[in-house]
């Protein structure tokens, strides 16, 4: 019988699935439900050595001989500084060594409890990729426990070969064995665009599929290069606006759909950073897809919909170029009736000039304007690599600094605009920059969250005031407008200035 601790069974199985065929074990008993686990399963040529010192080198012998990663499966404590020697070796020779430790739970480091030291990042840079795993408890911890696993797997082999760390925190008690067999661990494989054939045959398995597009920089990906095929074989392409591909190349933006009658998608690719529309993230996690394949440039993981099958190396043109669409079943959208975006923002962007560059601060800013189509020739920017209230304005001004020819135009909320005002203390403040500062005394993306009715923690939450820019304009010698019906001045005039809409 197998050990019955979640990360154990999943680490076992992963490892088989990743082609590990040798593990190097040593003794003790925080480390024995591996060890017994990973003897029992059948899966591997199992090399017991004593001495930790000795085990390092001998799998990284092994590994050097099989052209193959070689794990070593160490107990908690100084047992695993033992494998420093050979860890660091392994890096420099760029040997595929996957370290495994058992480790005792994270609250008794440091309490004085036998064979504990702090294990996560012991080896520092010498290492890949270290990673901690849970201890399971749910459905979440047991997706967190697999993606990390998968993550340092991919990693041992990915551009150089080298060594990566597993720390696997067990409680007690240890030695329960009641599992019968392996489960069917998830794996994620990692392939780049030019494996044809194994991308074709994947999509044979699926009835209908659909291209997800986040954030990307303008010409990142033009309608040339991803449009005319995916579509003819009944790809759906789905682009949010931060995607800077014409509205009219694409088959819907998510905030256009209503996700509750959307029908189940069997192959979901997605390409680009972030994406912003919530309820489609939160209805791909519930219904999802057979295969969810991620089109990444640096190789990274980024399992948004906890069933990621495939990362592909590759930059997005670079993937629509070489990979072969296989035909799909047309993907039947439904679409919202209505959706509800402030007046003036529309108005906006109805008038912005040819060529035009969008700046639109975070939270409710840019996800009013998902719902709004954009015209063809205007660029969209956002901070949504960490998605900070921060910055906002002070980046705009960047991009206008460096772009005199375009006309910029950006839309901010109240609390991003006050919190960074320092942005328009800038004695090279360009005069191509217009600001819609949209006010209406405090944080609007809270109002829609289910937040306590008690008036000072709404205060709080909301960060409710009663300031306005007319202040910061005579501070810093802009032109200030106030109202819906300064829109037109506030498009055409020629220097800086400030649109300010209260609600």
């Amino acid at each position: 019988m197998l050990s019955d601790k979640t990360s154990i069974l999943q680490l076992t199985s992963l490892l088989h699935q990743h082609n590990v065929a040798d593990v190097v074990l040593c003794p003790g008993s925080r480390n024995a439900p591996i060890c017994h686990t990973l003897n029992i399963s059948e899966l591997f040529t199992c090399h017991p050595i004593t001495d930790e010192r000795s085990a390092g080198f001998v799998a990284l012998g092994i590994a050097l001989a099989t052209q193959r990663p070689v794990a070593v499966c160490v107990t908690s404590g100084s047992a695993l500084a033992n494998l420093h020697p050979a860890v660091c070796e392994a890096y420099y020779q760029q040997v595929p060594l996957i370290v495994i430790s058992a480790d005792r739970p994270a609250a008794w480091i440091g309490q004085m409890d036998g064979q504990t030291m702090p294990q996560p990042r012991i080896f520092g840079n010498m290492v890949k990729a270290d990673v901690c795993l849970p201890e399971v408890r749910d459905d979440e911890e047991a997706w967190y426990c697999n993606r990390l696993i998968n993550e340092a797997l991919l990693e041992c082999t990915h551009h150089t070969n080298g060594p990566v760390h597993i720390n696997v925190p067990i409680s007690e008690p240890l030695y329960t064995f009641s599992t019968k067999q392996l489960p069917d661990a998830r794996v994620i494989k990692r392939v780049t665009a030019y494996d044809e054939p194994e991308l074709y045959q994947l999509q044979k398995d699926c009835k209908n599929a659909a291209i997800i597009i986040g954030q990307l920089p303008p010409g990142g990906l033009t309608k040339t290069e991803i449009l005319p095929e995916a579509q003819e074989n009944n790809y759906a392409i789905i682009a949010e606006t931060l995607s800077n591909i014409d509205a009219d190349y694409i088959d819907a933006n998510p905030a256009e759909i209503d996700w509750e009658k959307m029908q189940s998608i069997d192959l979901v690719i997605t390409m680009g950073g972030h994406i912003i529309n919530k309820e489609m993230k939160q209805w791909l996690r519930t219904h999802q897809p057979k295969q969810h394949w991620h089109v990444s440039p640096d190789g990274a993981i980024a399992d948004l919909f906890c069933c990621q099958t495939l990362c592909i190396e590759a930059k997005p043109a670079e993937f629509i170029k070489n990979i072969p669409l296989c035909e799909m079943d047309y993907l039947d959208i439904p679409f919202h009736t209505t959706t509800k975006v402030p007046f003036i923002l529309e108005e906006l962007i109805d008038q912005l000039p040819e060529n035009a560059v969008l700046h639109l601060a975070n939270s409710s800013t840019v996800r009013y304007a998902q719902c709004c189509e954009m015209p063809s020739t205007v660029t969209v920017c956002c901070n949504r690599g960490i998605n900070g209230i921060e910055g906002s304005m002070s980046s705009a001004v960047g991009y206008a600094m460096a772009t005199p020819q375009k006309p910029n135009f950006l839309v901010i909320g109240d609390l991003s605009f006050f919190y960074d005002q320092n942005a328009l203390w800038n004695t090279s403040l360009p005069d191509n920059l217009h600001i819609l500062l949209l006010n209406n005394g405090g944080g609007e993306i809270f109002n829609t969250l289910p937040i306590p009715s008690d008036k000072k923690s709404r205060s709080i939450i909301c960060a409710t005031h009663h300031t306005t820019a007319q202040s910061v304009c005579q501070q810093y010698g802009l032109k200030y407008l106030c109202g819906e019906d300064a829109l037109d001045e506030f498009v055409s005039y020629k220097k800086c200035v400030i649109l300010e809409i209260k609600d």
